[in-house]
């Protein structure tokens, strides 16, 4: 079974960090989780240190900026090389966000299955989100990434949840840095470079699946009790209207759930979201 490595950007309140981390450990044992502190913290390096202070969990000496909005994909890329520098062994890598929490079992063996879990959509302008723009598509730094692939035209796709091969993400992270600055680049590259760097593989006859997180930042899914068990049973379809300026996401209208093993949208506090989670940990 392939060992996951988790990579989660952070930025405050390490007692749910650490919650999150308890939650990886019961549902994906053996797992590594490598943190990555954003420059400007409202919690201290220090903080997280302390809080997080388990086995498999590795703290990036990297604090990079980073904005949701502006791009995350370069503390990703960090935490992928400063773990390739570790030595420490892994088989994929998962993007997560402080947001999510596992809900069921079986993950490593999951994407032991397959190289890829990415949506990824080609740009279409008829489209309302507003990420898929001839601005960004004619931009120097684009061009040399698309140029570097022989693609036309680059691809978005839920961020949460996406995850590669060690082999598919050390390609990702070199184009990555041959084309971009590991700081924010102005667009969500979290939602557009993985499913990019993994459509140029899907067209090359790589198979892959969505990703693992079940998220509904692009739809009007409200995240239950009822909906976890629907994701824990692994049957049947989840419906939603999507959201006015989104992409569809790849889960909903869609028999899938057998690949999701997490939810996003779980508030960070004290909440009966976080608790009825937390009572699956048994």
């Amino acid at each position: 079974m392939d060992r996951i490595l988790f990579s989660l950007p952070v930025h405050d309140r390490p007692d749910i960090v650490r919650d999150q981390i308890e939650n990886i450990n019961y549902f994906c044992p053996g797992s590594l989780i490598c943190l990555h502190v954003a420059e400007g913290a409202a919690a201290s390096r220090e903080e997280f240190a302390r809080s997080c202070d388990f086995e498999n969990v590795v703290l990036n000496p990297q604090s990079l900026a980073f904005a949701v909005s502006d791009g995350l994909m370069h503390t990703h890329v960090s935490n992928f090389l400063h773990m390739l520098d570790t030595g420490l062994p892994f088989d994929k890598i998962v993007l997560i966000s402080s947001d999510e929490m596992l809900v069921k079992d079986g993950l490593g063996a999951y994407v032991s299955r397959y190289p890829l879990g990415v949506h990824a959509e080609v740009l279409d302008l008829a489209t309302d989100w507003g990420v898929f723009s001839p601005e960004l598509l004619q931009t120097v730094a684009m061009q040399g990434f698309l140029t570097a692939m022989g693609l036309p035209l680059y691809f978005g796709g839920q961020a949460e949840g996406q995850f590669f091969s060690k082999s598919i993400f050390s390609h990702l992270t070199r184009l990555f840095i041959e084309n971009f600055p590991m700081k924010p680049c102005g667009f969500p590259t979290e939602q557009v470079i993985g499913p990019t760097v993994a459509a140029r593989y899907f067209v090359t006859r790589t198979d892959g699946v969505p990703p693992v997180t079940l998220s509904n930042k692009s739809n009007t899914l409200v995240i239950s009790d009822d909906v976890i068990a629907r994701v824990r049973s692994g049957k049947g379809t989840i419906f939603a209207k999507r959201r006015p300026g989104a992409l569809r996401s790849p889960h909903i209208g869609a028999s899938v759930l057998k690949g999701v093993f997490s939810v996003t949208h779980v508030p960070r506090e004290d909440c009966d979201l976080r608790r009825h989670i937390r009572s699956l940990m048994i």
